[in-house]
């Protein structure tokens, strides 16, 4: 039995074509406004997260170094890598006025070979001094996390199998947390104390997989990260340790997320300009569609009209199929585009050549309600649109077309 809460859905099933066409517009529409959306927000939080993680007002490394490192690439693109510069260059460092905290790193880059699990980043801190890593920790962990030797906390990138043990230069390091994600080259890498990481560096040799030369691992570090007191200008003070301390270089903070910030502001402009102009397209295909759709079906609706159907139920059976189509396209769209970039987000950030994260559940499922409400707008615009139709033309005149 067919009733006027059915007939709707009857139309659309007896409309296949133009139906299939509203659908695939208006997922579309919804893929290019809540993907796009996503795809904007993830970077501005993994630009965030960036800035974070980094906890450093400036970061000194060795001049010589500049070759192979780039402070503003490293956060998110860089390969992993290795150098070093004298210890004494810490004290040297904590002698500059405006400096409060100085703690060093040492680095090591795994190999790819059968001495090790994977190419990774390998990034030493000091627990007694360590500003940057130690606070990632308690946040993480909810508490202080001792690290004996050869213990390691791995980034979110890093394979962790079930015996929880990495294995680096011959050496079976045991994982003992594993950070969230960050959307950055962190991700890639495995931090440690420098106890473990100057077993690390001499096995390195022993292997003969270490670049350098051999060295006393107690004489060296890679770089320092400074904090400074109040007051005082993170350039002026980064001008003046490069001109007191030799063979050093510097990089602020701003000055190594300024890069990201621009590519950013670009890649942002040119997805809200994609989701603009898909939103503008969809809606307008999806409305010419459905008033035409409507318009081949006059005579249904005069008929309907004969029989004591009022306007009131035409304008209400024309607004419900607007409703279906759009919905069940919206909600297309809105699923297609969530399994490709939350199955995707590492690609993602990678082919941006930016710091990518996604955002919780909470922000994902609010761009999905923004997005399905932009949707019903077109679908209200396309019934009222289709409404007119409806309303406008004398019964009589459509039923004798034809004839």
């Amino acid at each position: 039995m067919v009733s006027l809460r059915n007939i709707p859905i009857k139309n659309l099933k007896s409309n296949p074509g133009k139906t299939t066409a509203i659908l695939i517009f208006t997922a579309l529409m919804a893929a290019a406004v809540f993907g796009g959306t996503l795809i904007v927000r993830g970077m501005q939080q993994g630009l965030a997260n960036v800035r974070t993680r980094l906890g450093a007002d400036i970061l000194v490394t060795p001049a010589d170094a500049k070759n192979e490192f780039d402070a503003q690439t490293f956060l998110i693109q860089a390969e992993p890598g290795y150098f070093y510069m004298d210890a004494s260059v810490l004290d040297e460092v904590r002698a500059v006025e405006g400096v409060d905290k100085a703690s060093p790193q040492l680095f090591l880059a795994s190999a790819t070979a059968s001495c090790c699990s994977a190419k990774l980043q390998i990034i030493a801190f000091d627990p007694e001094t360590d500003f940057t890593i130690q606070p990632w920790i308690r946040e993480t962990f909810g508490g202080a996390q001792k690290l004996g030797l050869l213990d390691v906390i791995v980034g979110a990138n890093v394979t962790v199998y079930d015996d929880y043990i990495l294995r680096l230069y011959n050496n079976d390091c045991r994982v003992i947390g594993q950070f969230a994600p960050t959307g950055s080259t962190l991700d890639n890498a495995v931090y440690t104390n420098f106890e473990t990481i100057k077993v690390l560096i001499d096995s390195s040799f022993d292997t003969k997989l270490n670049k350098c030369q051999s060295f006393d691992t107690n004489d060296v570090i890679s770089s320092v990260m400074i904090s400074l007191k109040d007051g005082y200008d993170a350039e002026n003070v980064a001008e003046t340790i490069e001109s007191t301390i030799s063979g050093v270089s510097t990089a602020t903070s701003k000055k190594m997320v300024s890069g990201i910030v621009e590519s950013l502001n670009s890649i942002s402009g040119t997805v809200r300009a994609f989701i603009v102009i898909f939103c503008l397209l969809g809606t307008l295909m999806t409305v010419l569609l459905f008033a035409l759709m409507i318009s081949e079906r006059k005579k249904e609706f005069a008929s309907l009209s004969i029989i004591g159907a009022s306007k009131r139920i035409l304008y209400r059976m024309v607004a419900e199929e607007s409703a279906y189509v759009n919905l069940t396209g919206g909600l297309l769209g809105i699923i297609l585009s969530a399994v490709l970039i939350l199955g995707f987000s590492n690609l993602i950030g990678q082919k941006l050549e930016i710091g990518f994260a996604l955002p919780d559940a909470g922000q994902i499922t609010i761009f999905a309600l923004f997005t399905l409400g932009l949707v019903m707008l077109a679908a209200i615009l396309s019934a009222l649109i289709a409404a007119k139709q409806v309303s406008s033309p004398d019964t009589g005149l459509i039923l004798k077309e034809g004839e």
